[in-house]
């Protein structure tokens, strides 16, 4: 039986991943290490990239080579910064992942100018300029970009408007760059999970108490939501992620594909009596 590495062929390919210190990312930067990947790793807080780092390469058992950046990718410097310091400590780039991205909870009655700008900047501005800067290179290794989008683009979350707005746009745009892309032989795809497991519910501004994620979570994992009748599991987007990466996917392209459960396909339904 053939092992996951000789199925993906993906060892030795040079992989970007965005906002990797935790979460999603993190397990997505695991995963290609776990194929054998080199990896610039990026982020805003650089001692949790390196903690991750330092699993990529154990993960990797020392076949991966593991490199960070550190800095906001909304900066023009930040993002020059990825691209300049991948190809320096690589000398190529095959993949790049833009998982980066952010959520303010705010209604189209609520949402202030801030709040907008910092969503719609960094869910879709970076990832477009970031991406911009990379694919003369990925054009050149015959590359592929795989976006990390949400469920919200196509089922738009409620009192969360900008958010699901910024992730409808980052779907446009996957296909737009699919269609100009394909001339030049590069693969642009991407992942939209539902809602997912993970403490980054419990940090920052709006973060939770554990009593509310837990309770959180139960109202998630209900079958009339995710019809498989749990939250997603960040690994789960890793796989796909990895997949559409992949040799195995060398068909494939301008696909918007859901990890949600088949939330997706859910819609109000009358009870039966």
């Amino acid at each position: 039986m053939q092992n996951s590495k000789d199925f993906l062929q993906l060892a030795g390919k040079v992989v970007v991943v965005t906002g990797s210190s935790a979460g999603i990312g993190e397990a997505i930067a695991l995963e290609f290490a776990r194929q054998g990947c080199h990896l610039m790793l990026c982020g805003r807080d650089k001692e949790r990239l390196n903690a991750v780092a330092a699993k990529c390469v154990e993960t990797s058992g020392g076949e991966s080579k593991v490199r960070t950046t550190d800095g906001d990718v909304l900066e023009k410097s930040v993002q020059q910064k990825i691209v300049d310091e991948t190809l320096k400590c690589f000398g190529q780039l095959d993949v790049l992942v833009n998982n980066v991205g952010t959520n303010v909870v705010r209604s189209a009655q609520t949402a202030a100018p801030e709040d907008y700008n910092v969503i719609m900047k960094t869910n879709m501005e970076s990832i477009f300029f970031l991406t911009q800067l990379a694919l003369p290179h990925i054009i050149k290794s015959k590359g592929n970009v795989v976006n990390i989008s949400s469920i919200a683009s196509e089922n738009p979350m409620f009192a969360a408007i900008v958010y699901s707005m910024s992730k409808a746009a980052l779907d446009s745009y996957t296909k737009s760059l699919a269609m100009e892309m394909a001339p030049h032989g590069v693969r642009v795809n991407s992942v939209n999970p539902g809602s997912v497991v993970s403490r980054l519910y419990l940090r920052g501004e709006e973060a939770l108490t554990e009593e509310q994620y837990d309770q959180f979570k139960k109202n998630q994992s209900s079958s009339s939501l995710h019809p498989l009748g749990r939250m997603v599991k960040a690994s789960e987007v890793a796989d796909a992620a990895v997949f559409l990466a992949s040799t195995r996917a060398s068909f494939v392209t301008g696909q918007i594909l859901f990890v949600d459960g088949g939330r997706h396909c859910v819609y109000a339904q009358p009870k039966l009596p």
